[in-house]
């Protein structure tokens, strides 16, 4: 980490000449860290930092093995912060050259942690502390390396290891930044009331919805799914020129249980997220919707109850619909996912369930990541029920911590566990490949995709197998990743800035939907309505659940940059909301019909 030293001109001038300007350190504070150094728990690297702080030059190696130095680094980046940053020495931007750095713990001081780990732990430490404010710039990789004396590779994993936690950002060619610290809105209070298993009936209001998603002009997008400047059209399009140069054939035939090179990369990403497929036991599909519609004809039939999360997508209500099956649903916490109470007490009583669809990692439009003692606990339930579980993992790629969270299937690999996923969400939405692993239920699951699709195209299969093969998939779901997460902040700071008192807000780990509940007087279809005439793309709440009990609910999305326009179309959103919880008229901006929101 850079820093410049008021006063400072050359790290072997005394250190009266920073006194003599009005920039000593108050005794106490070169007391303690003077003390520091001397047990041999902090070390200096830099002559004109220890001349700075008046201490002595030779250098003091810390015992690994002193069972103090883990608190001792907590409280030595605290009292970096609290020497340097009072009295305005400590500084950010553009490296003098003298190149002063902040000091830091020797790399042996926690042998079991992880070197990339260590200096991020520091740096986010110095950042906590007030050291540096947001906004401010990092130090590129390269200064980074050499200050800490590592990799390149070292420095870049230390960069993603603080976005991945929401402490630093990439902006593209500038380098690395000190995210913003958004305020954040209380979440939305779960509701625990349940209702008996029912059809599902989408009223003509959401019909309405469903229609007009594709506004062109909405800011955001209707669409949950990445802006295209996000996404790697230009390399795509060139994997589809060599496959169809290379194999001409798939014009004209097809696999139905799907591209064999596809279903081998997609058995090998699987062991990331903790479950071990062949390829032999994956069916390609034309998307995410595809798999779970094929799931649900293989384990029940029209009249059968089907477990839901509360809220859930509309477009799974819908396919619910069509079979003819009764929706039960379960509330579903905005941070931890569903409720095991409910669903232990709903499939205790209820015997005629056949199966639960869920989507325990960032689903839409809650958002929610479901913590690993509950999925295990949430398989076992299913277990001991004879339920089937329908896992749709079509956002789990899409997490912003460190470690992609594990699928349900991974927790039990012998339990009656459907495992669907796509490609939509992540790399190619108009591809529309998706995927099944229907364990037990394999042939009877491959049956019906040939009796429903047949087949799925092969040239897109191959151009997906490829681009994952390259190496390319990984390379894409980094960034994307990080951009998604810089996304989702500024659109909570947004939100938390333009809409009224009274409103809560999910905080997402992944994905890309920002549930928000409003006051509860406030009717989301009303909003809906009203910004929908100003192109202003928001989800109602009611089109999540076949209940009344999310009207006061919407939905929003990040995955697409947030620009001028967003901003101005969020604070407009949230006047819209101000108005009809005053209960007030809200006349909307008259506008021509190709223009465009600005801020």
């Amino acid at each position: 980490m850079v820093v410049g030293v008021a006063g400072a001109r050359h790290p072997d001038a005394p250190l009266q000449h920073a006194q003599r300007h009005g920039h000593g350190l108050l005794p106490a504070q070169q007391l303690a860290v003077a003390e520091l150094q001397r047990e041999g728990r902090w070390e200096l690297e830099h002559a004109g930092l220890r001349w700075f702080l008046g201490l002595q030059s030779r250098r003091a190696r810390p015992s690994a093995t002193d069972p103090a130095l883990p608190e001792l680094h907590r409280y030595s980046v605290a009292a970096r912060a609290s020497v340097l940053a009072p009295n305005g020495h400590l500084c950010t931007g553009t490296p003098l050259p003298s190149r002063f750095t902040m000091p830091r713990m020797d790399a042996a001081v926690d042998a079991s942690t992880p070197l990339y780990q260590r200096i991020a732990a520091q740096i986010e430490a110095a950042i906590a502390s007030g050291a540096m404010r947001a906004g401010a710039r990092l130090p590129s990789v390269r200064q980074l390396a050499q200050q800490h004396a590592v990799s390149i590779s070292t420095a870049q994993q230390v960069y993603r290891c603080l976005e991945n936690r929401g402490v630093a950002e990439a902006r593209p060619k500038s380098g690395y930044f000190v995210a913003p610290r958004a305020p954040v809105l209380p979440e939305p209070l779960l509701d625990l009331r349940m209702e008996a298993p029912s059809l599902v009936n989408m009223d003509q209001v959401l019909q309405e919805f469903l229609w007009i998603v594709n506004d062109p002009l909405a800011v955001p997008s209707f669409h949950a799914q990445p802006a295209r400047s996000l996404l790697p059209e230009a390399k795509l399009q060139a994997l589809m020129a060599a496959v169809n140069r290379r194999h001409p054939e798939y014009a004209s035939r097809c696999q139905m249980e799907g591209s064999a090179a596809l279903r081998q990369e997609i058995a090998r990403r699987a062991v990331g997220s903790g479950v071990t497929l062949r390829p032999d036991e994956i069916v390609v599909t034309n998307g995410g919707l595809e798999a779970v519609y094929l799931a649900l004809r293989s384990v029940a039939a029209a009249g059968d109850t089907i477990v839901l999360e509360s809220p859930t997508y509309f477009h799974l209500l819908q396919v619910i619909e069509s079979l003819g099956m009764r929706a039960l649903e379960i509330p579903s916490h905005p941070r931890d996912g569903i409720s095991l109470e409910a669903l232990e007490l709903a499939t205790r009583e209820s015997g005629a369930v056949k199966a639960c669809v869920l989507l325990p990692n960032f689903p839409n439009p809650i958002g929610s990541l479901m913590p690993v003692e509950r999925k295990r606990a949430l398989v076992q339930l299913m277990a001991e029920r004879r339920i089937t579980l329908i896992e749709s993992d079509i956002y789990g790629e899409l997490y912003f911590g460190e470690q992609r969270p594990p699928v349900l299937k991974s927790f039990d690999p012998e339990a009656d566990v459907i495992l669907c996923s796509a490609f939509t969400k992540t790399v190619a939405p108009g591809y529309r490949i998706g995927w099944v692993a229907p364990g037990r239920h394999f042939l009877k699951t491959q049956a019906l995709k040939f009796r429903t699709s047949v087949a799925c195209p092969m040239v897109t299969q191959e151009v997906l197998a490829q681009f994952i093969a390259d190496g390319g998939y990984e390379h894409h779901l980094r960034r994307l990743r990080a951009a998604l997460k810089t996304q989702m902040h500024q659109m909570v700071d947004a939100v938390a800035r333009h809409f009224p008192m009274g409103c809560r807000m999910s905080l997402p780990q992944g994905g890309m939907m920002l549930w928000i509940e409003l006051p509860r007087h406030v009717d989301s279809r009303e909003v809906f309505a009203l910004a929908r005439l100003e192109h202003i793309g928001v989800a109602p709440g009611a089109a999540f659940s076949t209940t009344r009990r999310f009207d006061h609910f919407i939905r929003l999305q990040y995955g697409e940059p947030f620009t001028a326009q967003t901003e101005a179309a969020i604070r407009r959103l949230g006047q819209i909301v101000e108005r009809l919880a005053k209960n007030l008229p809200s006349t909307p901006i008259a506008r021509e019909p190709n223009a465009t929101l600005h801020a």
